[in-house]
């Protein structure tokens, strides 16, 4: 009995083990390595530690390495190795992949009396090899463009006057998914004329330092953020892919329009460059992100300009 969980045991400390290698730059975490092999190695573990009980059971074979996963998931957010949005990130090809490599070893191994031999145990390390491998190779680099838009009923000149310093957003928020995930919120603004550089304070004590490039009255404005200057250690999510390049900011964008009488539309547009070997899935996420970041932060400006 206890010979069965173990395997679960081990599993968790596992994928702990791997995480933290990420973290320490020894293996990407936005890589195939991190997404694809590790998962399979979770799904390798109950079966040879946890031996004939696995082999005969398809519901042990299918539930033990998906409890693997989610204990592994709730420990990395209880100690802050991720917070609640990699439950979504990490878990989705982790409850995947696991599940299958689970299943198909159970097809594979059921009639089988022994428990795989010694030299098995050499799949523990691939995710280290794949990922040493992995980090030779040059990353594929994606750009992307997202941008949306609002028309609020104020004048240009006035819209002009809140984008330097945007004014506290606070409490002009709609809930939603990603921030209840913890991704964190914009809340106000400051500007320095003298040094030109605007500072944007978020929840969590998230502070971004962006300087002014590009500024054209009631027209255009345009941020460079420097991520060294910033402040990100309170999200494990921005802080690992923002801090390790795997995503790199070109610019922050708005540009204004007169909409009809006293009324400005006002669009937001980021641009920014993905860094990694799994470009997709860092693009669909990046989107998600980004795309739920200039709608709040566009309907909260209109609000408080409006109110």
């Amino acid at each position: 009995m206890i010979k069965q969980y173990l395997g679960i045991i081990l599993s968790v400390v596992y994928a702990l083990v791997i995480r933290i290698l990420g973290g320490w730059d020894i293996i990407d975490i936005n890589s195939f390595t991190y997404f694809i092999i590790t998962p399979m190695v979770l799904g390798f573990i109950p079966f040879y530690f946890g031996g004939k009980a696995f082999r005969t059971s398809l519901g042990k074979a299918i539930v033990f390495p998906l409890i693997s996963v989610l204990v592994f998931l709730v420990i990395a957010v209880m100690t802050s190795l991720e917070d609640l949005f990699c439950l979504l990130v990490i878990g989705l090809p982790y409850f995947g992949i696991t599940l299958l490599a689970s299943c198909v070893l159970y097809f594979v191994l059921k009639h089988r009396e022994k428990n795989p031999n010694k030299k098995a145990l050499s799949v523990l390390l691939l995710p280290l090899v794949f990922g040493m491998i992995e980090k030779q190779f040059p990353k594929q680099h994606t750009e992307q463009l997202i941008a949306h838009s609002v028309v609020i009923d104020r004048a240009d000149s006035v819209v002009w006057k809140n984008l330097f310093a945007v004014p506290d957003l606070s409490k002009h928020h709609t809930p939603g998914l990603i921030h209840s995930l913890g991704i964190p919120r914009p809340l106000y603004s400051t500007y320095d004329r003298k040094t030109n550089v605007r500072l944007g304070y978020f929840e969590n004590g998230i502070l971004l330092n962006e300087s002014v490039t590009e500024s054209e009255v009631n027209r255009k404005l345009t941020f460079a953020i420097d991520i060294k200057k910033s402040s990100l250690e309170n999200s494990p999510t921005l802080n690992h892919i923002l801090k390790n390049g795997q995503v790199e900011f070109r610019y922050i964008r708005y540009e204004l329009e007169k909409a009809g009488e006293g009324k400005t539309l006002l669009k937001l547009s980021t641009s920014y460059t993905i860094h990694s070997n799994l470009p997709f899935y860092g693009k669909f996420w990046g989107k998600v992100i980004i795309a739920d970041f200039e709608k709040q932060l566009l309907q909260a400006l209109k609000e408080v300009l409006e109110g």
